[in-house]
């Protein structure tokens, strides 16, 4: 007897938060791709598949769009820290939380969309507020997160958590925006062992 298999039909919700996923998703890929003041909605709209109506419905402006994926990438971030807190024995939390680090310096592309996305509120007023609050939201998880790792392995920061926090932050973005300048200053191999060396140092766990 031949199987029918049926697909399950979406809610209304369930299909509005599909469509606004997908636009994200290529928000996301068309302001790392062509930087956010050139990003347009009638691109982002055909990435993704939809017609400026279906954006309509789920932003209200550009604007509104770019404070969405910057909230959904802090989310995510946050997400991904948890699991690694969570999952990893204290004995080895550093060595991993140390290869994220260093992951996270190596990503050009989010490295280059944070610092545009800095430089867009700069030059934009209105959106100025609403991202200097997402901004601060980031660093208040980074620095309840440091607090949860020091509790986690026993020890004292060297100095403020904030400190800590703030310091790995500037370090890998300044690292990765150098070597997108001028990739002999900071070849890819220096790159990884810098920020080994300078998380080590930062933190105080070396």
């Amino acid at each position: 007897m031949e199987e029918v298999l049926t697909r399950k039909r979406l809610t209304r919700e369930e299909s509005r938060a599909q469509t606004r996923e997908r636009l994200l998703d290529a928000a996301l890929a068309v302001f790392s791709k062509d930087g956010l003041e050139a990003a347009s909605i009638e691109e982002v709209a055909e990435a993704a598949g939809y017609s400026r109506g279906a954006f309509y419905s789920n932003f209200e402006s550009k604007d509104d769009l770019l404070c969405a994926v910057l909230d959904r990438e802090i989310q995510r971030e946050g997400q991904e820290f948890e699991a690694i807190v969570t999952a990893i024995p204290p004995a080895e939390l550093i060595g991993k939380l140390r290869e994220y680090y260093v992951e996270m310096g190596r990503d050009e592309a989010s490295c280059a969309l944070w610092l545009g996305l800095q430089l867009y509120s700069l030059r934009n007023a209105a959106i100025r507020p609403r991202v200097a609050e997402l901004m601060r939201k980031k660093r208040e998880h980074v620095i309840e997160q440091a607090r949860r790792v020091y509790a986690s392995i026993g020890k004292e920061p060297p100095g403020s958590v904030e400190t800590v926090a703030f310091g790995l932050i500037s370090i890998a973005q300044g690292l990765s925006l150098m070597r997108m300048l001028d990739p002999e200053a900071v070849s890819a191999e220096a790159l990884p062992k810098s920020l080994e060396t300078l998380f080590d140092q930062i933190t105080g766990v070396d």
